[in-house]
């Protein structure tokens, strides 16, 4: 029996050794990559993330619809913050958000308009107020853009890296990536939601170049990675990486866009109310930008140099904004400047890029 079974073991062995060498022909398996995403289930795969991305719209129109009736005769109601949008949202950032609804009602049910406090602070009860077509707090910060533009990094690019975190053995993961960005399985760049509307500005269609483009190329390698098995992890890991870096970029080029326009309007407003209320609807745009992405993990920037960014906008976290200097002090136009060169450096952007970072869907 010994001799039976060694031999036996022998045979297999054999035949293990000799299926690994057929198997085996010394060359490395590649990734084939499609032109295009293709997913059967899609619809079915991102229920959740479509939700999120409904309940911010719903969030966002409900803050429009108070600035539009902002001072009319009937009050505006309490704004709720819908429940699927508030899980997935950093926890000190949802507490800011609540805080924010709150006083935005207060501003569109004050009975005056936005009163600049000039080289002063703002009256004791004091609930801002119409500047122009803009609802501003008294403090000249924009809250509709502190929920909304805020949201897409503490909400939806946080959603994402919870996503990257968990199961990655399925590619309807990659479905969910590609739905809480803002866009559809077809990339259209004409049908935009959320912060791929954003990606896409800072993006040239006609050469299909830049930050959107690079989601698209990211996402396509990732789904592919994850459907040719384990063998192509490390692709897969690449690929994620390349997709939270390209949104991390298209995100801090958007607030470069912001603090230049704001630059260009306040120059431009002298003493019109609505001129001046469209320049802080943009600085806003470029504080919510900012402060989204600060607390959430897995980015280039660090919250040290965030918070460097919301010094300079008067919009530090945890204190009282003074956003209304920009209106007073013409100074501070060179702490706009100022951002535009430290994120430049941050991210390696040269002149060129910047220069298509001022204006929305460079040709």
């Amino acid at each position: 029996m010994k001799v039976k079974n060694s031999l036996f073991l022998f045979v297999m062995a054999f035949v293990v050794v000799s299926c690994g060498d057929d198997d085996d022909d010394g060359t490395t398996p590649q990734l084939e990559i499609p032109t295009e995403y293709v997913s059967d289930s899609y619809d079915a795969n991102v229920v959740a993330e479509n939700t999120v991305i409904d309940e911010l719209a719903t969030m966002t129109g409900a803050a429009n619809d108070a600035e539009s009736n902002a001072q009319g005769a009937t009050p505006v109601a309490a704004i709720p913050y819908p429940s699927t949008l508030s899980s997935v949202t950093l926890t000190s950032y949802r507490a800011l958000v609540e805080d924010w609804l709150e006083e935005l009602v207060k501003s569109a049910n004050d009975d005056d308009g936005f009163q600049n406090p000039g080289t002063g602070t703002p009256a004791d009860g004091e609930e801002g107020g119409l500047l122009g077509s803009r609802l501003l707090d008294e403090n000249g910060l924009e809250l509709e853009q502190m929920v909304q533009k805020g949201s897409f990094g503490a909400a939806l690019y946080n959603h994402a890296l919870t996503v990257i975190n968990g199961d990655l053995t399925n590619s309807s993961a990659i479905d969910k990536l590609v739905e809480i960005h803002g866009t559809g399985p077809d990339f259209d760049p004409s049908n935009t939601t959320a912060a791929a509307t954003y990606s896409r500005r800072r993006s040239r269609q006609s050469t299909e170049t830049g930050t959107f483009y690079d989601i698209r190329t990211a996402l396509i390698t990732a789904k592919a990675a994850i459907e040719g098995g384990s063998a192509f992890n490390e692709e897969r890991d690449q690929a994620l990486d390349d997709y939270l870096l390209a949104w991390e970029k298209s995100n801090f080029a958007t607030v470069i866009y912001y603090c230049n326009a704001t630059k260009v309007q306040l120059q431009a407003a002298g003493d019109d109310e609505t001129a001046l209320g469209n320049a802080l609807h943009a600085y806003a745009e470029g504080v919510a930008f900012a402060h989204g992405f600060k607390g959430v993990s897995n980015k280039l920037i660090t919250d040290a140099q965030i918070d460097a960014v919301l010094e300079l906008l008067l919009a530090p976290e945890g204190e009282t904004p003074e956003s209304y200097r920009f209106l007073n002090d013409a100074s501070l136009i060179a702490n706009l400047d100022q951002i535009v060169d430290d994120l430049q450096s941050i991210y390696g952007f040269t002149d060129a890029e910047v220069n298509t970072f001022f204006v929305n869907d460079p040709e």
